[in-house]
C-alpha cells in the first residue's frame, strides 16, 4: 500500500516522467474528452513494468513545468473507482487494475490514480471512441509511454514492442516457474532456475 511520503512526492516532483503523468482541474463525468484522456494513460501505464501513476489536479505553467493546483471537494467525488472501472474497461482488455486516492497536500485536494502493470497479456483498446469526428480510442490499439516521450500513444517502434513483448515473456516464464514449483516439480533451487529462464527469454528476444 502506497503511504502519504510517495502521494507527496508524486505531487511536488512537478516534472511528468514515463511513470508518471499530470491532469489539470477536472470532474470525472464532465464529458467523454475528460474521460478519454484518463483512459488513454490508464491503458498506457498497465503496458508499463511497474505501471504508474496520474495526478489529477495539477497546471502547466511552463513547457514541461507543473505547479500544484487542487481541485473542489465535487471534483474529487466524482472521481469513484467503480464509475471509472466501468468506463475504462469497456475500452481496456484485459481490465486495468488500478487504485484511487484522494489525497490533501498544502490544503489543496488532488485525486492520485495508481495504475498497476498487466498480469498476463499487455492490455488493448478493444474498441473505438470518436470525439468531434476523429478517433479518440482507437480499436486494437496497444497504448504506451515510450522512453522518448513522456505521452500515451500507440506503439509506433520496435523499441517499444520489444520491450513490451519482453515484459510479457518474463511475466510468462515466472508463471510456469510457479506452477512447475506448486507442483513440486522444481526443488529448492527453484529461484535459480527461475532466474535462468528469465535470461534465457531475455536472449531469446534479442536474436
Amino acid at each position: 500500500m502506497t503511504n502519504a511520503i510517495d502521494l507527496e512526492f508524486y505531487i511536488e516532483h512537478r516534472k511528468e516522467e514515463r511513470y508518471l503523468e499530470y491532469k489539470r482541474s477536472m470532474i470525472w463525468t464532465d464529458d467523454d474528452t475528460t474521460k478519454v484522456k484518463v483512459a488513454k494513460a490508464m491503458m498506457a501505464m498497465s503496458n508499463l513494468r511497474n505501471g504508474g501513476v496520474i495526478v489529477i489536479g495539477m497546471k502547466e505553467i511552463g513547457r514541461g513545468v507543473w505547479e500544484p493546483d487542487g481541485i473542489s471537494a465535487q471534483q474529487v467525488t466524482s472521481f469513484n473507482h467503480d464509475d471509472i472501472a466501468q468506463w475504462v474497461n469497456d475500452y481496456a482488455v484485459p481490465a486495468v487494475q488500478f487504485t484511487v486516492d484522494p489525497f490533501v497536500s498544502d490544503k489543496n485536494q488532488f485525486v492520485i490514480i495508481q495504475v498497476r502493470e498487466f498480469d498476463s497479456v499487455p492490455t488493448v483498446c478493444r474498441k473505438q471512441k470518436t470525439i468531434g469526428g476523429g478517433d479518440a480510442l482507437r480499436v486494437g490499439a496497444i497504448y504506451y509511454r515510450s522512453n522518448r516521450k513522456n505521452e500515451s500513444a500507440p506503439v509506433s517502434s520496435e523499441e517499444d514492442m520489444r520491450e513490451l513483448i519482453t515484459l510479457a515473456v518474463d511475466k510468462g516464464v515466472a508463471r510456469e516457474v510457479r506452477r512447475l514449483h506448486e507442483l513440486e516439480l522444481v526443488g529448492a533451487d527453484s529461484d535459480l532456475q527461475e532466474r535462468s529462464a528469465l535470461k534465457f527469454a531475455q536472449e531469446r528476444e534479442d536474436l
